[in-house]
Formats: C-alpha cells, sequence, structure tokens
C-alpha cells in the first residue's frame, strides 16, 4: 500500500514539473516578437507595421486619417541595397492619400509606394501617412529587394474604426533602433482622453527627446494631415482632440540621437489639466535580423 502511494506522489510531481514548465514556456513565447511570414521561402529580410493596427483618427480635413511606422531588416550583406515599399491596397483604402517620408528634413512624397536604401546594418525604414477618409480593414504591406535575390516579405496592417479609447498617451513604436547613418529616430505618439473633452487642446512635450537629438533640427513634429506642425521644438501645443478624445503627431527625430529612454508627457491646456506619461526608447545601431 505505501508502495502504491509512493508511486502515485511520484507521477504527480512529475506532472507538476511538467504543467509548470509548459506554463513558462507559454509566457516565453508569448512576449517574443513574431516575425512577418515570407511564404515558406528562406528569410533574408523581414518588414513590420509599427504597430500593426491604427485606429483613425481627426476631424474635417484630417478625419479618419491614420499613420504607420514601415521597418525593413535584412540581412547585413545587403547592406546599402534598395528596398521598395508598397501598400497598394492601403493607398486604396486611404482614398488614393497615401504619403512617405524618411526623417529630417521632412519631405513627404505620395504615392502607393517608397523605395528606401539599407543602411550598414542592413535596416531601414520608413513612416507613411493616410488620409483622410480611410476605410476600416486590413491591407498588406510589402517589402521587396530591388537587386537578386529579389525577396518580397510581407506584413499586415490593420486600419480601426474609430471609437472611445482608454485614456492615456504611448508611443508607437516604445522602442526604435536609430539609424545607422545618421543615428535619427521616429515614433508616432498617440493621445487619448475621455470625449468629454472632445476638441479641446492638448500640449505634448517632449524636451527629453529633443535634447538628446544633437544635431538640429533636432525634432520635427507631423500632423494627421501630414503638415509639419512645429519644427526643431521640444513641445507641441494646440493638437486638437477628435470627437472621440483622440489624436496622434509623428516626431521625427534628426541626426545624432543618443541612446536611451526619454519621458513623454500629454496634458489637456485647459482644467483639469490632466498629465498622461508614457516613455520612448532610442537603442544604439545594431544589425537586427535575424
Amino acid at each position: 500500500m505505501d508502495r502504491r502511494n509512493l508511486l502515485v506522489g511520484l507521477a504527480l510531481v512529475v506532472l507538476g514539473m511538467f504543467v509548470l514548465t509548459g506554463t513558462a514556456s507559454a509566457r516565453t513565447s508569448h512576449n517574443k516578437r513574431v516575425r512577418p511570414s515570407s511564404g515558406g521561402a528562406v528569410e533574408t529580410c523581414v518588414v513590420y507595421a509599427e504597430p500593426g493596427s491604427f485606429m483613425d483618427q481627426g476631424e474635417f480635413g484630417a478625419s479618419s486619417s491614420i499613420a504607420d511606422i514601415v521597418s525593413v531588416e535584412c540581412e547585413p550583406v545587403y547592406a546599402e541595397h534598395f528596398v521598395k515599399i508598397s501598400a497598394t491596397e492601403l493607398y486604396d483604402r486611404c482614398n488614393k492619400e497615401l504619403s512617405w517620408a524618411e526623417g529630417i528634413p521632412y519631405a513627404p512624397e505620395p504615392g502607393p509606394s517608397y523605395t528606401i536604401k539599407l543602411d550598414n546594418d542592413g535596416n531601414g525604414g520608413a513612416v507613411l501617412w493616410g488620409g483622410p477618409s480611410c476605410a476600416a480593414g486590413e491591407s498588406l504591406i510589402s517589402a521587396h529587394l530591388t537587386e537578386a535575390p529579389y525577396t518580397t516579405v510581407t506584413t499586415g496592417f490593420t486600419v480601426l474604426p474609430p471609437r472611445v479609447t482608454e485614456p492615456g498617451v504611448k508611443a508607437e513604436p516604445p522602442t526604435s533602433v536609430e539609424g545607422e547613418e545618421t543615428s535619427s529616430t521616429a515614433t508616432i505618439v498617440e493621445v487619448e482622453f475621455p470625449p468629454v473633452f472632445a476638441e479641446k487642446k492638448v500640449n505634448i512635450n517632449a524636451s527629453q527627446l529633443f535634447a538628446r537629438c544633437l544635431v538640429g533640427p533636432k525634432l520635427d513634429w507631423v500632423g494627421a494631415d501630414e503638415k509639419l506642425e512645429a519644427e526643431e521644438a521640444e513641445e507641441l501645443s494646440g493638437l486638437k482632440l477628435d470627437n472621440d478624445g483622440n489624436a496622434f503627431v509623428v516626431l521625427l527625430g534628426g541626426e545624432s540621437c543618443a541612446s536611451g529612454t526619454t519621458l513623454i508627457e500629454a496634458s489637456l491646456e485647459e482644467a483639469p489639466y490632466t498629465t498622461y506619461t508614457t516613455e520612448f526608447t532610442i537603442e544604439a545601431p545594431r544589425p537586427t535580423f535575424p
């Protein structure tokens, strides 16, 4: 009888260890960054939409507008090669209103596609703006090496319909590996206030990021309407919330931005002067593939 109880106890211990190991593995895999599919082929590059979904925002001339940062990572052997990024479906979904830019100096180019040059780490990317009048739904974004082996990789990007969201501020992406050639950076700052503050104005302060970028223009602010709202400025005032209490602006960091974490603040310019904060981290240049 004692031997049987001992065997049962041993089995339960082994089973418990298996369950715990499985749970830990599930948590670990959940935190991994998922790579887009390359159709089963051997990967030489990957492309990301950061964030992978974006709620259309804005009013009047900027209604139903979106933004995204498209990042391309290739094997370093393809350094200084050219990559064509295409977003034809999103171009149609946004009423053929799509613009691209790589950074400072801000010089947007309209169209369904945009060509970038990879840096010496095999990395590159561009910011895109869509709208007004972007329709909700998923679109495909592709990145194509314009030289042998002519690799094409894809990712998805989803336009979400407008709605009331949880109050706060966030940087998308929250972490950025700066470009190897100029140490530039970019992120999208989304602010979300309760809808009772619809059409009120918000101040966004990024003085720490401004100080971290050493060569001017240090920090440019581009609105949902693709207009340069402020040039070489620590903060932006007068950002107007839409009827859901939401708004966004794209921050373009200039040359020689030092790596590290910075604080970004978003504050109502009227009572009750609510302030939300978030962090944005710049990482030093490095190969990020695979």
